[in-house]
């Protein structure tokens, strides 16, 4: 596998995100203070409490051990948090702090998830597993949990490497097409009488945004395919789910098929592929992470995710149309309604005209 030299997601940051997903109360970063700043940031907008060991140099010399003890008694004085995330750090793994032995000592080891974890570590993914393997040896999730999730966390991984943005050494920057031209097409396509089939096969919390292209598009005759099962994944993903839907039903939208959890993208992207390629629609929307919906080129497609490197790399494999709901993660975090989506907006406004 050739060497990925653009930014990648790192393996620190995914814990961190899980230990979010299995519902911890604060986390303690045992590390620099600047270490993950904006996972961090982003993660109190979801109601965790995020705290740094702060080390310096002196804790790189000297052993940052005696900080963590104090930092999560501190901790658990003030806030008598539940369960408490404790992540570790590239500093914390080179100086070989015990994060287990630190929390046992600071009387908090009977409600702390421990990871200690660096940005080297491999796949982002790897970060995730690691949390999740800890929250199964001590009874959080179920050995079954621990390996369906391990599995869609190694698929995942696959598919970024395959057909995602760790496919190539070096991916560009592409903003995106222009969304209003994008919903007229999509406006279009339906006076003229033909058939659209829009996907959403969204990761977690982002579906709160991308779910807003079905609002918008509620009063027409496509047909919505969701990967938003309730009965599926850890409690706070099913939960989201339970949202979404319930909120949709509000709307009167009426999902034609239930492709799968969301954490289950890898998987129920091969439904719904299967599903389009049975259908053949004249156009396809794929909402969330379309690259697990391998249909370029033998169905007509809006691509639509974040970031302006997932858009450069779908333009690239052969989306006809990429939109990047560029602040997706950001807006999904901290609600718990679906919120505005930039393509939404635009066919809402075209609707209009």
């Amino acid at each position: 596998m050739s060497l990925i030299i653009h930014p990648r997601p790192s393996p620190i940051a995914a814990a961190m995100y899980m230990m979010r997903d299995l519902n911890v109360d604060v986390i303690v970063i045992h590390g620099p203070s600047g270490c993950c700043f904006g996972p961090a940031r982003l993660l109190e907008k979801d109601g965790v409490k995020i705290f740094t060991t702060a080390l310096s140099d002196r804790e790189f010399i000297f052993g940052g051990e005696r900080r963590l003890i104090e930092v999560l008694k501190k901790i658990d004085a003030i806030f008598n948090p539940k369960l408490i995330g404790v992540v570790g750090s590239c500093a914390s793994m080179i100086i070989g702090e015990n994060l287990k032995k630190a929390a046992e000592e600071a009387g908090v080891i009977e409600k702390a998830l421990c990871c200690n974890i660096h940005s080297g570590y491999g796949d982002n993914t790897s970060g995730a597993i690691e949390v999740l393997k800890e929250a199964s040896n001590i009874g959080l999730i179920t050995k079954e949990e621990y390996e369906r999730q391990k599995k869609l966390l190694e698929m995942a991984s696959i598919l970024e490497r395959t057909r995602g943005t760790a496919r190539q050494e070096y991916i560009g920057n592409y903003a995106g097409d222009n969304p209003d031209e994008v919903a007229r097409e999509i406006l279009k396509v339906l006076k003229e009488g033909g058939n659209i089939i829009c996907v959403l096969n969204a990761k977690k919390e982002t579906a709160f945004v991308y779910a807003d292209i079905m609002l918008a598009l509620a009063q027409t005759s496509v047909k919505f395919l969701a990967n938003i099962d309730p009965n599926i994944g850890l409690p706070r993903i099913r939960e989201y789910s339970k949202e979404i839907l319930r909120e949709l039903k509000e709307k009167g939208i009426e999902i034609s098929l239930i492709t799968g959890g969301l954490d289950e993208y890898p998987i129920s992207g091969e439904r719904a592929k299967e599903i389009l390629l049975e259908e053949r629609p004249d156009l396809a929307i794929i909402a969330g992470i379309p690259h697990a919906v391998a249909v370029e080129g033998k169905i007509r497609t809006i691509a639509v995710s974040a970031g302006t490197r997932a858009s450069y790399n779908l333009k690239s494999i052969g989306y006809d149309f990429v939109i990047n709901e560029e602040n997706a993660h950001r807006a999904s975090l901290g609600n718990r309604r679906i919120q505005k989506s930039i393509l939404g907006e635009s066919i809402r406004r075209i609707l209009k005209e």
